[in-house]
């Protein structure tokens, strides 16, 4: 079990929780504060218990993650006083009974907004994006007039909704939860009486009309209280709080110690940001650590639209290779490497073309995202179980595969039509199959592998998969006018084309066995040596401008937004080194660059070195 470390910011939240005073913590990176959330939530525990028990109520913790729930319910051992959930399940337990009101909040507001909204993207003309807002505002109108017809309204779990059919996606049932709870003052004091005490971690990633809405449930003395539990400066999401205060009479506590990285990592952190200034603290105050930028001059695109050619990537590749053997680290696997976009991930890995499949023209968003997750109903029996399955066969894995088999196979389902059948015979079958999926692994397309699991039952093929793979292939050019509702054929067709070339890093990515990760994917991580690669032509997303923000003499003035989303992001990857950090920065004029960064004390002139 974890050590709980009190700090003075602890012992003034447990000054606020005996005075029954909302707060807001301001917890830089590595300060530590998981464990002061779970000290309050013990102490709130050890001197209200009886009291809560005795009146049927319960201590909240709405927190980001899945993840973070099973973290933090098993450092109070599972213990029922809690309610640890994420947000959209805490909001919409809460709501989802409450179908007159949901419907009313669609009918007067969300709707509406939605339709507004799509109305500004509407020119009157004919471009793709004019005439999307007109159909689609066609049927949002239509979706207000089937309202009265829903029964029930449920909770989708998708990004998308079908109001019609009563399915809710992920922003409206915030957007619905926060209008309630803001909107009926009943509905805030059957709250107040069932959880007195509301906790919420990375509150800084909650949404802002959530944290309207909670500052109203708690905007009179005594109880209900909120505490906030999070870091402004770590906001990297859209649509997200960013910044986060309690109601009127809230208190602000910022915690400043760093138990994560080394001396020379915080003194980045520091100079970095101006708000909170960290001191090391725990196992790190004898860890000096380094970090060093790498200056390398950034070419001319010369593809169109601002782009790298192939032949401009494969230097840019060659120059990191060149940084990462400057550094010493060619022998060092467990170096993480921070990009900013997965196509870069995807080209030095070795899955280029899967990913401009799913992030292109026949992929919907909704697409790109299940890919992004590995969870895309094409990529789903690779990722779950053949892959897998190749591999322990190629390792000569028996007991492997069978239980392999066992968990994905409908043919060895130990319920399934063959459960009567001896273990010798499944185990030989196991084998034969194996082998014969092993056979045409490398040389066939995709299509021939899954038919081949579909006729063996080696996998479970989905109904919508199956209709995919039982259909012929189209043979005419893709219109997007014409196709776009049915572009998932030609996703499909394209995929099944492919072969398992790129198959096996993809997963390996997806299941975090690689160095490689977003720079977005490691919030919340930790490593112990870090390498951050900032070159904005690759990446080529207009939203962040990383030479712009570091050096802005050199580069020229970022927007407020591209300042403000870099510098957030490079706080959130600089912040993931425990001892040793390392800064490869392509930038139009290095020597510039060098000069500007030791003028603004980001580091010192033996921290940065300018690639030949």
């Amino acid at each position: 079990m974890q050590k709980l470390i009190e700090t003075t910011a602890d012992l003034e939240i447990q000054e606020c929780l005996d005075q029954k005073r909302s707060f807001a913590v301001i917890a830089g990176a590595g300060s530590g504060k998981t464990t002061s959330l779970i000290t309050a939530l013990k102490y709130v525990k050890s001197n209200e218990a009886k009291n809560l028990l005795r009146e049927n109520k319960k201590i909240v913790c709405i927190t980001y993650t899945k993840r973070a729930v099973e973290v933090i319910s098993s450092r109070l051992d599972w213990d029922e006083l809690y309610n640890i959930s994420t947000l959209h399940s805490f909001l919409w337990g809460e709501v989802h009974n409450l179908t007159p009101n949901i419907r009313e909040a669609l009918r007067t507001t969300i709707i509406p907004s939605h339709i507004e909204r799509k109305k500004e993207d509407d020119n009157g003309r004919q471009s793709k994006k004019a005439v999307a807002a007109r159909e689609r505002i066609v049927v949002l109108e239509s979706d207000l007039d089937s309202l009265d017809a829903v029964e029930k309204f449920d909770y989708n779990d998708t990004n998308f909704s079908n109001y019609s059919e009563g399915k809710l996606g992920h922003d409206d049932v915030i957007d619905v939860a926060a209008h309630l709870i803001s909107e009926h003052e009943i509905l805030r004091r059957i709250l107040g009486q069932k959880y007195p005490y509301i906790f919420v971690d990375e509150a800084q990633d909650t949404f802002s009309n959530v944290v309207d809405a909670l500052n109203t449930l708690c905007q009179n003395e005594d109880l209900p209280l909120v505490g906030y539990f999070g870091d402004p400066m770590q906001q990297i999401y859209d649509k997200r709080a960013g910044n986060f205060t309690g109601p009127d009479g809230a208190k602000t506590i910022t915690k400043g110690e760093n138990f994560r990285c080394s001396l020379k990592v915080i003194d980045l952190l520091n100079a970095f940001r101006k708000d909170v200034q960290q001191i090391p603290a725990g196992k790190n105050t004898d860890i000096e650590g380094s970090v060093l930028f790498r200056l390398v001059q950034t070419e001319d695109p010369e593809a169109p639209r601002r782009r790298y050619s192939d032949d401009q990537l494969d230097r840019v590749a060659a120059q990191f290779d060149e940084a990462i053997h400057s550094w010493g680290w060619e022998e060092n696997k467990a170096v993480k490497q921070l990009f900013l976009v997965r196509q870069m991930i995807a080209r030095r890995l070795g899955f280029p073309e899967l990913h401009k499949l799913f992030t292109g023209t026949y992929a919907s968003s909704k697409a790109q995202e299940d890919y992004e997750k590995g969870e895309h109903f094409l990529l789903k029996p690779f990722v779950s179980s053949l892959h897998q399955l190749v591999q322990a066969h190629k390792g000569g894995d028996v007991r492997l595969v069978l239980d392999i088999l066992r968990k994905t196979s409908p043919t060895f389902d130990p319920k399934g039509t063959n459960e009567k059948r001896p273990l010798s015979e499944m185990r030989t079958l196991a084998v034969e199959l194996s082998q014969a999926l092993v056979e045409i692994w490398d040389r066939e397309p995709l299509s021939e592998i899954l038919k081949f699991c579909q006729l063996n039952e080696i996998c479970k093929i989905s109904d919508r998969l199956a209709n995919h793979l039982g259909r012929d292939s189209i043979n005419f050019e893709y219109d997007e006018t014409q196709h776009s509702a049915d572009k998932s054929d030609w996703l499909a067709d394209s995929f099944f084309a492919m072969t398992t070339q790129e198959i096996g890093v993809f997963i390996d990515f997806v299941n975090k066995n690689t160095p490689l990760s977003t720079q977005h994917g490691v919030k919340g991580e930790e490593y112990n040596d870090v390498v951050v690669v900032f070159d904005d032509v690759e990446a080529g997303w207009h939203n962040y401008s990383f030479t712009k923000m570091l050096t802005p003499g050199t580069s020229g003035e970022p927007t407020e937004g591209q300042d403000e989303r870099s510098r957030k992001l490079a706080y959130v990857c600089f912040s993931r080194a425990e001892e040793n950090l390392r800064v490869l920065l392509f930038t139009p004029d290095p020597k510039a660059a060098k000069t500007e960064l030791i003028a603004n004390e980001l580091c010192n002139e033996d921290q940065v070195t300018i690639a030949d």
